[in-house]
């Protein structure tokens, strides 16, 4: 079973099946599984908006009209409560199913809406003649790779939120600032390509991933399957061996012992589990010995061959030998066996055997 398993994951075809063209079904798992991510990251972008809205009012309060300031902070703070309560609704169980496409349209509508309140920032700090301060570029840089963080998973909402946020900013800094504004504006226009570039390759390395998973669950489905598959025949060959007359017994590598089964009782009189250790010499019969040892290694470069035994004489501890006729096989690399099996019944009405040498 392991090998198979090895084979099939190793074959060119398995390895780069991720590399594939997605089919019709993969692309509705892709498009759920990003929705349900935009769902999972909507509540840290909504808090650090709601954050730095306030931030941003304590210390503009100080420059800036506070009742100007104040609206603002108070629209994009009240925006953040209306998002907050949209994902709680959604974020229900009864809702998920069939409501996550739902809310994707309205966070992304709503992220476009924040967006155009933080870009407003631009023209009010340049009225006070503020938009030469650090402040406000690193304020909504920060907005902007917070966004990108939380809403990877689509790149369209980032651009949502990036557009209507830094073009106010490149313009102001293009209309007001000289020389200097003008190269600034062609920063924050960089800027915008540069996040837009990296929320695209986000969504990239999302949708594999999510692939991956995908591939490793159905692996995993069928390794459980194939594993329980295997279980059940071990069982059901477990059974046949113990309910059979004839003896099997497993010998290690070395020569000793493994197994016996139950109808070693009656052939050769002795218990199962007084043969566990026992060697081969100990079992088989001097004379027989050598043809018995000859065909082990015989089977031994030949892995899976059956290899006849017309004639071999066994006994239990302190029982007489009886003739049995039967066949080894080699069965090392066999999880669960690693060792060479016998499998024989009696011949000769089972009467114990002679030898010359006896």
């Amino acid at each position: 079973m392991i090998a198979e398993l090895k084979t099939a994951m190793g074959k060119r075809q398995g390895v780069h099946e991720i590399d594939r063209p997605p089919t019709a079904a993969d692309r509705v798992k892709i498009k759920v599984e990003r929705h349900a991510l935009l769902l999972r990251g909507a509540p840290t972008a909504i808090c650090v908006s709601a954050v730095l809205a306030a931030i941003t009012f304590v210390l503009g309060s100080m420059r800036i009209e506070p009742a100007i300031i104040g609206s603002w902070a108070a629209a994009v703070i009240g925006l953040a409560m209306v998002r907050i309560l949209v994902w709680r609704h959604y974020s229900k169980k009864k809702h998920l199913a069939h409501g996550i496409f739902s809310f994707t349209r309205i966070h992304v509508a709503a992220m476009a809406v924040n967006g155009a309140l933080w870009g407003a920032l631009a023209p009010i700090f340049s009225v006070y003649g503020l938009i030469g301060y650090a402040f406000l570029p690193f304020l909504i840089a920060g907005m902007s790779a917070a966004t990108v963080s939380s809403a990877g998973a689509s790149w369209r909402s980032v651009l949502a939120f990036n557009i209507p946020a830094l073009t106010p900013l490149a313009i102001t800094y293009a209309v007001t600032g000289g020389p200097e504004g003008l190269a600034i504006a062609g920063v924050v226009g960089l800027y915008v390509a540069a996040t837009a570039y990296l929320a695209y390759t986000t969504q990239k390395m999302i949708e594999r991933s999510i692939r991956l998973r995908s591939r490793n669950d159905n692996l995993m489905r069928a390794l459980t399957a194939k594993i329980d598959a295997t279980h059940e025949a071990e069982q059901r060959y477990r059974a046949l061996v113990e309910s059979s007359k004839d003896v099997t017994i497993i010998f290690s590598p070395e020569g000793l012992v493994r197994y016996a089964s139950p109808s070693v009782i009656k052939v050769l009189g002795a218990q199962p589990e007084d043969f566990i250790g026992m060697t081969t010499k100990q079992i088989v019969h001097p004379d027989d010995f050598p043809v018995f040892k000859a065909v082990g290694e015989r089977s031994l470069s030949n892995i899976g061959e059956v290899i006849p035994l017309s004639h071999v004489c066994l006994r239990g501890p302190g029982q007489d030998y009886v003739p049995l006729a039967g066949r080894l096989t080699n069965m090392l690399y066999v999880p669960g066996v690693e060792g060479f099996v016998f499998n024989g019944g009696v011949i000769g009405g089972g009467l114990q055997h002679s030898h010359a040498a006896e």
